[in-house]
């Protein structure tokens, strides 16, 4: 039986957001390249791994102007040392 504090601590460790900080370099077609960087809070178990390197690297591309580009490189590691 779940009692309501364990409700309670499932729900805050669910909602708890976990500060990440990335470095990813995309490359145009015609040679361009551009790197960035930043952190971003990302909630443990609500996103994947693949759904931030989507949002980071549209991100990048608009943030630069490219239409499209090819990622060089991609790091995402937790920013808490």
């Amino acid at each position: 039986m779940t009692t309501t504090a364990q409700t309670a601590q499932t729900v805050t460790a669910v909602e708890t957001t976990v500060s990440y900080h990335f470095i990813i370099t995309i490359q145009s077609g015609n040679g361009g390249m551009a790197t960035t960087d930043g952190t971003v809070s990302i909630t443990p178990g609500a996103h994947s791994r693949m759904q931030a390197y989507t949002t980071l690297r549209e991100q990048a591309l608009a943030q630069y102007g490219m239409p499209s580009a090819v990622v060089v490189f991609f790091a995402l590691e937790p920013n808490r040392l």
